[in-house]
């Protein structure tokens, strides 16, 4: 059993939500940041990446964290972030589309994070793990809860469906890349009562999107404990905030590879795919599979299915060995681009498949890549067996929607 527990969050007022709480923007897309902090001083951006303000300087925590403390404090003097009086768990759906996405947010604990009650199926960057670590040593925060999955569990989804469709949201709003999201807060205490005991139910729990917020919330928890050796497991550092949407209710997508290296432009490249795989041409645009152990190839405006031949589909053994993404590694990744960590090497970036396979296409055409590889996205069912067995995927193996807007609950440490 997992502890999914409510807490007091601090978030922002009805009148300000849609311009505190922003996109959790990753380190691709400083741009769109800059952007965020230069049209919107109301942004929750101000708050925890303050070195955008120093345009061309390396991240420094002594230098750039004050000023994000600063914002901090003005939010709350302004009214902008309010805290809870009561312990709650929120209700919260996000809606693009026609996809509507509704999961619980709450905390988790950090022992069940380091005890496999939560399980894992990606690795992560030691650095990148320390320095959010460090983020919230500073700020006693942490605003982007991790993405948790479970098993469907119908006693949940009752209470979730008695708010969405008898109680007027707390928040409603349009976010300005033109998502709908809502939230309600469930501070009744025969509500929060059902649904601590739900989820005491419910033997595990999986990281579907978040491995480094929730390594920096262990190793930060580890700092604290040596602080204060004294801690009983009850303090507030021994948590992190989660959204818990079950299996049945979220979306993977693909995943693809792209790659630049001159062995693409040599003669005999397409000779060396052949010593794996079956290859079938397909035209002048990229194939998107649409069944697992397919795969496709584009470079210089001509695209190709590939299927990997049967004598070397016999020596997959394993869960991980028979992804789709453990196939491209091993054999056109490894084998033929000599690319053995696809984790630092430069020549390879990934591009999500809900950027849609035009924007692929003119990644290649382009020249800023050489080649795509297309892949079919990874199933849950698959992440559940990487994570049941201890197993670690290749990165950037699932992009798994919904993404969860950061500041909009928040949760302190102290």
């Amino acid at each position: 059993m997992a502890i999914v527990k409510p807490f007091k969050a601090l978030r922002p007022s009805r009148e300000t939500v849609a311009q505190v709480s922003s996109p959790s923007y990753d380190s691709g897309s400083r741009d769109k940041s800059y952007n965020e902090l230069e049209t919107n001083p109301h942004s929750y951006l101000h708050v925890v990446k303050p070195y955008l303000h120093f345009k061309g300087e390396k991240k420094n925590p002594e230098k750039h964290f004050p000023l994000g403390l600063t914002y901090l404090e003005a939010f709350k003097q302004k009214g902008w972030l309010i805290k809870d009086e009561a312990d709650s768990y929120y209700v919260y759906r996000v809606i693009k589309g026609s996809n509507a996405y509704t999961g619980i947010i709450a905390v988790a604990s950090v022992d069940d994070y380091n005890n496999n009650h939560i399980l894992k199926h990606e690795n992560t960057l030691t650095e990148k793990q320390n320095e959010l670590a460090e983020h919230i040593r500073w700020f006693k925060q942490l605003g982007n809860p991790v993405l948790l999955t479970y098993p469907d569990a119908s006693n949940i989804e009752k209470v979730i469906n008695h708010y969405t469709e008898n109680h007027i949201p707390e928040y409603n709003f349009i976010s300005a890349d033109q998502l709908k999201h809502n939230l309600w807060v469930v501070s009744k205490p025969e509500d929060v009562e059902l649904i601590r005991n739900e989820f005491v139910n419910i033997p595990k729990l999986y990281i579907a999107d978040g491995h480094h917020r929730s390594a920096g919330s262990a190793a930060y928890c580890e700092y604290e404990r040596n602080v204060n050796p004294l801690f009983d497991g009850t303090e507030a550092f021994n948590f992190f905030p989660v959204c818990l949407i079950p299996f049945s209710k979220l979306h993977i997508f693909e995943y693809h590879r792209l790659v630049k290296d001159a062995l693409v432009t040599k003669p005999d490249f397409l000779e060396k795919i052949a010593t794996y795989f079956d290859i079938i041409p397909s035209g002048s645009l990229p194939v998107q599979p649409l069944k697992p152990k397919e795969f496709g190839l584009y470079f210089n405006k001509s695209a190709y299915l590939l299927k990997l031949k049967a004598e070397y589909t016999a020596t997959l053994n394993g869960t991980l060995d028979k992804l789709d993404v453990s196939i491209v590694e091993e054999f056109i990744l490894k084998r033929i681009f000599n690319i053995n960590d696809s984790k630092t090497d430069k020549r390879i970036a990934f591009m999500d498949g809900t950027k849609g396979i035009g924007t692929l296409q003119e990644t290649v055409d382009s020249k800023d890549c050489d080649l795509a590889i297309t892949l079919f996205q990874t199933s849950i069912e698959e992440v559940k067996e990487v994570a049941e067995n201890n197993l670690i995927m290749p990165p950037k193996s699932t992009w798994i929607e919904p993404k969860l807007r950061t500041g909009l609950v928040i949760y302190e440490t102290v």
